[in-house]
C-alpha cells in the first residue's frame, strides 16, 4: 500500500513538472528553440561536415586537413576554425543584425560555429568597404574556396580559407608573422581581400575579371565566378532580411 502510494506521487510530480514544462514553452517559445538548436549542434557528428565545391581542391585533399591536433585526431571544421581564430580577434567588433543573420545562414549551411563566422563577416564587411567591394563577396569568395575549412590545401598548393598561395604571396603574410599566418581565418581574408583588390586594379577596375584571375584563369574560371556571384546573392538576400532556405 505504501509503494502505491508513493508511485502516485511520483506520477502526480511528473505530471506537474511536464506541465511547467508546456507552459514555459508556451511562454518563452524562443528560449525553447535556441536551447534544442544549442544541443543539436553539441550532438551533430563531424561527419557531416559539408562537402567542398571548389573545382581547384581534389576529393581526397578536401576529406584531410593539412594539419593534425597534437591529439593525432584530425579536427573537424567548425572545432578546427575556433581554434584558429586570432586570440585577439575573439573579442569581436558589434555585429549588425544583417551580419548576425548572415553568420547563422552560414553556420547553418556549413555547419561551423555561427559566432566565429560572424567574426569573419563583421571582418569582410570592413574591408569590403575600405577597398571597395561589392557587399558580401569577400565572404562568399571565403565560402566557395574552402567552406570555411582553414586546413583546407588544393592540389596546387594554395592553403587557408582563402586559398592563397603562401609561397608566392609570402611578402603579404610578413606583417601578420609570417607564411605560416595563413592558418589564421582573419589573416587568410586579410590577405585575400589585398590580393582581390590588386587583381581588379591590375584588370581595370572589374571585380568580376579580379575574380576570375584570381582563380586562375582556365576554361572552369566561368563556373567559379558563377559560384560566387550566386552565393554572394543569396548573402545579399539574406542581409536585406529576406528568408532564404538552407540547401
Amino acid at each position: 500500500m505504501f509503494a502505491v502510494k508513493n508511485l502516485v506521487l511520483l506520477i502526480r510530480a511528473l505530471g506537474l513538472l511536464a506541465l511547467a514544462l508546456v507552459l514555459y514553452w508556451l511562454i518563452y517559445p524562443s528560449s525553447v528553440a535556441n536551447m534544442v538548436q544549442r544541443i543539436a549542434v553539441r550532438v551533430e557528428p563531424a561527419s557531416t561536415a559539408a562537402p567542398i565545391d571548389n573545382p581547384r581542391i581534389s576529393p581526397a585533399v578536401a576529406a584531410a586537413p593539412t594539419s593534425v591536433p597534437a591529439s593525432g585526431t584530425a579536427a573537424a571544421p567548425s572545432t578546427a576554425l575556433s581554434a584558429r581564430v586570432a586570440p585577439q580577434m575573439r573579442v569581436a567588433r558589434p555585429a549588425s543584425r544583417s551580419q548576425v543573420a548572415v553568420a547563422k545562414w552560414l553556420g547553418a549551411k556549413y555547419r561551423v560555429s555561427a559566432s566565429v563566422i560572424e567574426i569573419l563577416v563583421v571582418e569582410a564587411d570592413l574591408l569590403a568597404k575600405k577597398y571597395g567591394f561589392s557587399p558580401n563577396l569577400l565572404i562568399a569568395v571565403m565560402a566557395i574556396e574552402s567552406n570555411f575549412h582553414p586546413y583546407i590545401q588544393s592540389e596546387a598548393g594554395a592553403q587557408g580559407m582563402m586559398q592563397v598561395m603562401p609561397k608566392i604571396h609570402a611578402k603579404r603574410y610578413e606583417k601578420f608573422g609570417g607564411k605560416t599566418a595563413f592558418l589564421d581565418p582573419v589573416v587568410s581574408l586579410k590577405v585575400g581581400a589585398e590580393i582581390l583588390r590588386d587583381f581588379r586594379k591590375l584588370k581595370g577596375g572589374s571585380e568580376t575579371e579580379a575574380l576570375r584571375f584570381y582563380f586562375g584563369g582556365g576554361a572552369t574560371s566561368d563556373a567559379y565566378i558563377d559560384k560566387v556571384r550566386a552565393e554572394q546573392h543569396l548573402l545579399n538576400q539574406v542581409w536585406s532580411g529576406s528568408f532564404v532556405p538552407v540547401n
